[in-house]
């Protein structure tokens, strides 16, 4: 027996509150957790995956108490490995190679991985909106599930899931140049203000669904692009002027 999509259901719970039960119990959720292998109460994996755009027009419980506590059993978890990993490392260098691999982006493309977004449960007007395909509400709910696999199946569990899925869709994690790579602008930064005691700059106009990014240096334009994001352009460009020598 065929069971209908998991959003096809929410779009049908925005028409009538009386599907909320079929959505709340719905069969993706626990296909997803058959697949990985969580050991989450149904009602506790539905959570991770409430945001609270959904829990202030539905008034469910959401998934925001469980960011918060998953973003501290992520750092546990990397900065244990960290340390393990580079015992040689300054507690400066830690802190990068921890962000270079904790942050928005990554934890989005991990949740990209796991089809994440097709069980984000979101309100009418957000849904609409695609906001279950944002990076940060990706990262966010991330972060939420990795708090129930901890409360369910401890820090062991949260752990070896965490580092299988780390593998699994950002294999080059660990390399030193996953780390140099992610960490272009600050090295711009760094050298800029020692050079000319003020910091880059960028400036970013809309060009359709895109944007037009340019870097400033001294007040002086180094250069420039069309990019799907801000964050990205000013990437490119950092890294662009590093390997052409301008700083």
């Amino acid at each position: 027996m065929s069971h209908p999509r998991l959003q096809e259901t929410l779009e049908r719970v925005f028409e009538s509150k009386d599907l909320l039960p079929e959505l709340l119990k719905h069969h993706d959720f626990q296909v997803f957790a058959n697949t990985e292998g969580l050991k989450i109460p149904l009602e506790e994996l539905v959570l991770a995956f409430t945001h609270k755009s959904f829990s202030h027009e539905f008034q469910v419980p959401h998934q925001e108490q469980l960011e918060f506590l998953g973003d501290s059993v992520l750092q546990l978890i990397l900065t244990e490995e960290l340390c393990r990993r580079f015992p040689e490392y300054t507690e400066g260098q830690l802190s990068k190679l921890r962000s270079a691999i904790v942050n928005g982006t990554s934890l989005a493309t991990m949740a990209r991985g796991l089809g994440l977004g097709a069980l984000l449960i979101v309100g009418k007007g957000e849904y609409h909106k695609r906001l279950f395909e944002k990076e940060s509400v990706l990262a966010d709910t991330f972060e939420a599930l990795l708090a129930q696999v901890y409360r369910f199946q401890g820090l062991d569990g949260a752990r070896a899931m965490f580092f299988l899925w780390l593998q699994r869709f950002i294999p080059t994690a660990f390399d030193a140049n996953y780390m140099a790579n992610f960490d272009v602008k600050s090295t711009l930064q760094e050298r800029v203000l020692a050079r000319y005691k003020k910091l880059p700059r960028y400036t970013a106009e809309a060009r359709g669904e895109a944007f037009e990014v340019v870097l400033w240096i001294n007040d002086v334009e180094i250069g420039r692009g069309v990019y799907p994001s801000k964050k990205l352009g000013e990437k490119e460009l950092a890294d662009t002027a590093l390997k052409n020598g301008i700083i």
